[in-house]
């Protein structure tokens, strides 16, 4: 029940005990005044088997706002953490969750053969973990504890040859660290968890992916960026991930609502 309602969903991380599936039903008729956006694919069909009479829309919640990285963030960056800019630097940004799948990284870091440096920003992190990683021969660790504010932000990116995103097989919601990274013009390492992001990314030349859960296939990619680093995205890339400015959203939204009060079609 309740007020005409748009509603982002970003994922489904309960199931429904007995109690939540009355009240589900008991407000069922209520449906009718919510519309879900549903920030990928994966996200809407998960939500229509569980909710098939709610009307849904597939719409990135990210927002392409125009604000790239300048060459001298990227010169920053690079001094800020005392970086050469002949030396390959690669982020891994963000709380260290369930979903992400830091095995992997921690097993394909101690492959490395060649030297990398590694920016690390975020909340929580594991210590444990950081400190095995600063003892790697080939790994140059750099850590700035989070959260940090998006001025600290940009720098970690901006010093960046590439972003690391991994997440376990399966995971389907929407990366906020994907978006960021394509926005502001940083590279991808991306796992390839998510089938529908992988044929996004497929064929273009600042996207490296990685088997999902593959030690191996991440160091192999790890070294692809220390011998020769991506280019950076364009200005184009944000939309080839389904971005729209902020301007677009913000005129999106109410003309969804709209239809939502009118019964008209869908927009």
């Amino acid at each position: 029940g309740g007020q005409p309602h748009l509603r982002f969903v970003h994922e489904a991380v309960t199931a429904e005990d007995a109690a939540v599936r009355l009240l589900g039903r008991l407000a069922r008729r209520g449906e009718e005044r919510v519309i879900g956006l549903y920030p990928t694919q994966a996200v809407g069909d998960q939500f229509a088997t569980a909710f098939p009479n709610l009307p849904g829309v597939v719409r990135a919640f990210a927002v392409d706002d125009g604000r790239r990285l300048t060459d001298a963030e990227r010169d920053g960056g690079r001094a800020a953490f005392g970086i050469p800019a002949a030396e390959a630097v690669v982020c891994l940004v963000g709380g260290w969750w369930p979903y992400k799948d830091f095995a992997t990284i921690d097993a394909a870091l101690s492959r490395l053969r060649e030297p990398l440096h590694l920016v690390v920003t975020g909340a929580p992190l594991d210590d444990g973990v950081l400190e095995r990683w600063r003892a790697l021969p080939n790994l140059g660790l750099h850590t700035v504890p989070g959260p940090v504010a998006e001025s600290v932000l940009r720098l970690v990116y901006g010093a960046s040859d590439a972003a690391l995103v991994a997440r376990h097989p399966g995971v389907g919601k929407e990366s906020g660290l994907v978006m960021d990274a394509v926005r502001l013009g940083v590279p991808l390492v991306v796992s390839d968890h998510d089938t529908e992001l992988t044929t996004r990314l497929h064929g273009l030349p600042w996207a490296l992916t990685f088997a999902a859960g593959d030690p191996g296939s991440l160091a192999d990619v790890l070294h692809t960026v220390v011998r020769q680093p991506p280019p950076h995205p364009g200005p184009e890339a944000p939309a080839l991930l389904g971005m729209f400015s902020a301007a677009e959203q913000a005129d999106f939204l109410p003309r969804t609502f709209a239809c939502l009060r009118t019964k008209e079609p869908r927009c």
